[in-house]
This record gives structure tokens, C-alpha cells and sequence, in this order.
């Protein structure tokens, strides 16, 4: 009768582990569902980032953040459109598992490259629109 109980409790303390486990993993599952779901707070994550990498290297002048960082259309822009849920998701892992500084350093790079093709691809359209030919307002008339 004494080992019977004895493995009854072990069933039980095993048990409870198991559904201790399976509840923390629902939380953490639910915690970044949310996370991706909401776009405030993918926007926050990246900004976030861009400024603490400015911080980190420049600490006498932290106000001197990467260009277009300021403008919070630009950097949604740059959320939405280029690095999406699943590029933020992968950059939430990398601060995750790595320091703050070596995610902050990749969210930086991706910003200046995809900055940097927005103003180069901005420049052209503002050369075309420029160099296309105008129609004049007034057809000249014959004298």
C-alpha cells in the first residue's frame, strides 16, 4: 500500500509540472501574439531600437538620431511596408536572445538601406517629374 501512494504523489508532482509548463508556454505564446498583432507596439519596438543604437554610440549627444527616425509616418512606413510582422518578429528573437545593442545594430542597418532606397527612388521621381515636357497653358496663335 506504501508504494502504491508513493507513485501517486510522483503521478502528481509530474502532473503538476506538466500543466505548470503547458500554462507558462500558453502565456509566453499569448504575450508575443499580441506583440505581432499590435502595430503601436511593433512601431514602438523598432523606434525604440533605432534610438537606443544612437544612444549606445553617441552617448555626449543623444539627440542626433538616424534621419527620418523622427518622423513617426516614416518609420510606420518602414514598419509596414519593409520589414512587416514577420521581419519584426525576427528582430523581437534577436533582442530576445542576444543583447540590446546587437539587435539595435541590425534594425539600423535594415533602416539606412531601406532609407536610403526611399530618398534614392524619391530623387528619380522628383528628376522625372521635372524633366518631362510641359504643355504650355496657351496654344500660341497664328498672326
Amino acid at each position: 500500500m506504501h508504494g502504491q501512494t508513493k507513485f501517486i504523489t510522483q503521478r502528481h508532482y509530474m502532473y503538476s509540472f506538466f500543466y505548470s509548463f503547458l500554462l507558462l508556454m500558453i502565456y509566453s505564446f499569448m504575450i508575443w501574439f499580441v506583440r505581432s498583432i499590435l502595430s503601436l507596439d511593433r512601431i514602438r519596438f523598432v523606434r525604440g531600437h533605432l534610438r537606443r543604437r544612437d544612444v549606445l554610440t553617441n552617448p555626449e549627444s543623444p539627440s542626433s538620431n538616424p534621419p527620418g527616425v523622427d518622423d513617426p509616418e516614416v518609420v510606420a512606413q518602414f514598419v509596414h511596408d519593409y520589414l512587416r510582422v514577420d521581419g519584426v518578429f525576427l528582430l523581437r528573437l534577436i533582442a530576445h536572445n542576444t543583447n540590446g545593442m546587437a539587435a539595435a545594430d541590425i534594425t539600423l542597418e535594415l533602416w539606412n538601406a531601406w532609407y536610403d532606397r526611399r530618398t534614392e527612388r524619391q530623387s528619380k521621381e522628383a528628376e522625372a517629374s521635372q524633366s518631362m515636357l510641359t504643355v504650355p497653358r496657351r496654344l500660341p496663335t497664328a498672326e
